[in-house]
């Protein structure tokens, strides 16, 4: 009788482990997003899978937020409901603030959204670059240019701003409006220099344009991708 007792409390416990192996077998109706964000042109850190600087949000196809994470507290891995088309909605949080940073220069500004959708028990990797809503200007001048003058003016204006730059300082101006440039300069001996007013009309966001001068009385406009913020 003991003997017919042991053998039906192992046949009990061999059916509750098969039991629990058919749930962890079966499917969880979620997935796995592994999220890589980072702000376009901006030089991250690898052990980051997210851009500290980044908020996040993902929304449902309906728009209502499903999760949202402020910046530097977004993980890498993010649980979501199986078959869903959710947009991935990342940002900086200085949409209306960036034009007044930096006393007055400005600021790069970094708006973007994608779309993902995981099946179910499954891992799906996203890559994104974050693209920068805004475009910078810089100015170089030519070596010794502090020797032999005493004094200079760059002045850029752009709509209603108008900022002063030093040597390889930059300012954050809005793509809807090109800009304007123009350098003032005493030398040593006291002479005053001022080149005339230019104009740059094509522009675009993302994008820096580096006002470089020589010792010619010219001065040029490189243009890159931005990749300093």
């Amino acid at each position: 009788m003991k003997r017919n007792i042991f053998f039906i409390i192992l046949s009990l416990l061999f059916l509750a482990s098969c039991q629990q192996d058919e749930m962890e077998a079966g499917g969880t109706g979620h997935g796995i997003l592994s999220l890589s964000l980072v702000r376009s042109g901006v030089p991250q850190m690898l052990t980051r899978a997210v851009d500290a600087d980044l908020t996040l949000e993902i929304r449902k196809p309906d728009g209502n937020i499903y999760k949202s994470y402020a910046p530097g507290t977004a993980p890498s891995k993010i649980e979501l409901e199986a078959n869903v088309l959710y947009t991935v909605r990342a940002y900086t949080d200085n949409q209306s603030t960036w034009q007044s940073a930096n006393g007055g220069l400005g600021e790069g500004c970094f708006w973007g959204e994608t779309t993902v959708s995981v099946g179910e028990d499954e891992t799906v990797y996203c890559v994104y670059a974050v693209p920068m809503l805004n475009y910078a200007v810089g100015l170089t001048l030519p070596p010794s240019f502090s020797t032999l003058f005493s004094s200079y003016t760059f002045s850029v204006s752009s709509g209603s701003r108008t900022m002063t730059l030093r040597d390889g300082q930059k300012a954050y101006l809005d793509p809807s409006a090109g800009f304007t440039y123009q350098l003032k300069a005493t030398n040593t001996d006291g002479v005053a220099n001022e080149h005339a007013v230019v104009s740059y009309t094509e522009v675009a966001a993302g994008k820096f344009y580096n006002v470089c001068y020589g010792y010619n009385n010219t001065a040029s406009v490189s243009v890159v991708e931005n990749t300093v913020p």
